[in-house]
């Protein structure tokens, strides 16, 4: 069996807009100082890993974070635009009150734990599969025993988590996958390398 791979997802730091309450989406805004501290802090765990590679969201905010984490450990990250946040449409910018009256059935569903397709974007299990599909093609480049660090967003890598652990490719030990806060970070662990690019995975 070959060595363990370390997948480390990182969550962007904080910006303006996470600050008042509103949903992002794939909007643009910058970190704000506070999401800069959060990276720097970020970067000083991730880096006593090791990472072989680090992969980023091309928005800002997450790209602003991996480049902060890639200088702590001596790497420039890449993008890959499929680590995007989820696509929330015309509910991005908008507080919760805005989306309350101005998507009220939308609204009303999403508070009720449905997984609903919000202002004409996607579903948090279809920003999953995405996310989730560029992760494993990360981790089969980087091959064998190891470690990769992915900076995205929070739904983003939720609905990514629960895809990967739904396959049997990663552990969570039965829980949920965790809502990451900014600058917050998850390490796991996938069992072993596929022999073809998105495939052969175990936990």
């Amino acid at each position: 069996m070959s060595p363990d791979q370390r997948l480390v997802l990182v969550r962007h730091g904080r910006t303006t807009w996470n600050a008042e309450g509103r949903f992002q989406g794939q909007a643009d805004p910058p970190l704000d100082d506070l999401g800069w501290e959060q990276a720097r802090r970020a970067a000083e765990v991730v880096a006593a890993m090791r990472p072989a590679a680090i992969v980023a969201s091309d928005l800002r905010r997450a790209h602003q974070t991996a480049v902060m984490v890639g200088a702590a450990c001596g790497l420039v990250p890449s993008t890959d635009h499929r680590l995007r946040e989820i696509a929330l449409g015309g509910w991005e910018g908008l507080d919760r009150e805005e989306a309350a009256r101005l998507f009220p059935a939308e609204y009303a569903a999403w508070t009720a734990g449905r997984d609903v397709c919000r202002g004409g974007g996607e579903t948090q299990a279809e920003a999953g599969a995405r996310v989730a599909t560029a992760l494993l093609g990360f981790l089969w480049r980087a091959g064998p025993g190891r470690t990769v660090v992915a900076v995205s967003h929070g739904l983003a890598l939720q609905g990514a988590m629960d895809v990967l652990a739904t396959g049997g490719l990663i552990q969570l030990g039965g829980a949920r996958p965790p809502h990451l806060g900014n600058g917050e970070w998850i390490v796991l662990r996938v069992a072993r390398t596929a022999d073809r690019q998105g495939a052969g995975y175990a936990a």
